[in-house]
């Protein structure tokens, strides 16, 4: 028996949609590169009605430069400028009135509307996923009597995994949230699929500048697939800049810690691959914690991703003897 521990990153998501037709989602309405791209489109919390990345509803962050026309360049740059600022006060004892403070109060709701704006375009029940090579790579491992368990660490914030897995009828788990099944997920960066227990009142939602709680432990939230919302106090989402494990959130803590055990478990027998993974500031210390307690013999490893970084080919080649690349998911199954 073996284990199949998968890595997926935003290539990942991207890959899916790509594969479907136009007809099958409004693919020019989501844009996973470039985060502000479709943020006049995304709905107001508070009302549904368009125009979240706004000067009405977002000032700080449209001050500080934040348009649906900036280039995606130029966007992650000011993401990140935002959240090295988030960085360097969080859990410091400190009362800044800093716009970019604020800025990164109004980033986080935001990324959770736009998660779910993007989570609607998409009827994965509909759509066909039999010439996809991850869905086929995903049927055949869970009929594979060879494998005892597939973990897969997902960095994306999307729940498309979870709706592709159901539409295909394969049993999962959310790691730290319900009993292990044959596959686990973990989700370090969060999901908009976390729902914290404390909701804001729709027709009063705002978003507070206060230096109110930023962090909840996981017993704070449950995980719920219909009817999500922009609404709770404690939006459970790592922005994708910055050094993620700064931003050491109680409840991304507990995940990490479950994914640590994992990895550092994996036989030389077992099977390691990595799918479309930026290897970006945000995810990079993240991930080499993961490779690093992953034993080096390990006899099979795969790289999905047609554009591989060449400072991640490195280290992973480093790490690892038994490495192969692929352009796509075709391989796989």
């Amino acid at each position: 028996m073996r284990d199949v521990f998968i890595i997926l990153g935003n290539g990942f998501s991207i890959d899916f949609l790509n594969h479907l037709k136009q007809s099958e989602c409004n693919a020019d309405q989501i844009a996973l590169s470039n985060l502000f791209e479709n943020g006049e489109l995304v709905p107001w919390p508070g009302d549904g009605t368009p125009g979240f990345l706004s000067y009405k509803h977002c000032p700080n962050l449209w001050t500080l430069g934040a348009r649906p026309n900036l280039g995606a360049k130029e966007t992650i740059d000011l993401i990140e400028n935002i959240i090295t600022c988030a960085n360097a006060l969080n859990n410091r004892p400190r009362n800044v009135d800093s716009i970019y403070m604020k800025a990164y109060k109004e980033l986080v709701t935001y990324l959770k509307a736009l998660f779910i704006f993007y989570n609607d375009k998409v009827n994965v029940p509909n759509v066909n996923l039999e010439d996809w090579g991850w869905s086929k790579y995903l049927i055949k491992l869970n009929n594979d009597p060879s494998v005892n368990k597939v973990h897969i660490v997902t960095l994306n914030y999307d729940i498309w995994l979870e709706r592709i897995l159901k539409k295909n009828n394969i049993d999962f788990s959310i790691a730290n949230f319900e009993e292990d099944k044959n596959i686990i997920l973990y989700k370090p960066h969060g999901s908009i699929s976390f729902s914290h227990a404390v909701e804001k009142v729709k027709d009063v939602f705002e978003i507070s500048y206060e230096h109110d709680v930023l962090d909840g432990k996981l017993s704070e939230f449950t995980v719920k697939y219909d009817g999500l919302t922009a609404l709770n106090s404690i939006n459970a989402m790592v922005p994708p800049a910055g050094d993620s494990n700064r931003l050491d959130f109680a409840w991304a803590s507990e995940i990490r810690k479950s994914i640590s055990e994992i990895s550092q478990s994996l036989k030389s027998n077992d099977e390691l691959i990595i799918c479309g993974t930026s290897y970006w500031h945000v995810d990079r210390l993240e991930i080499d914690r993961i490779l690093t307690s992953i034993n080096s013999d390990i006899s099979d490893v795969k790289v999905i991703n047609p554009n591989s970084p060449d400072v991640f080919n490195a280290v992973i080649t480093t790490l690892f003897e038994n490495v192969k690349f692929f352009k796509n998911s075709n391989p796989l199954a």
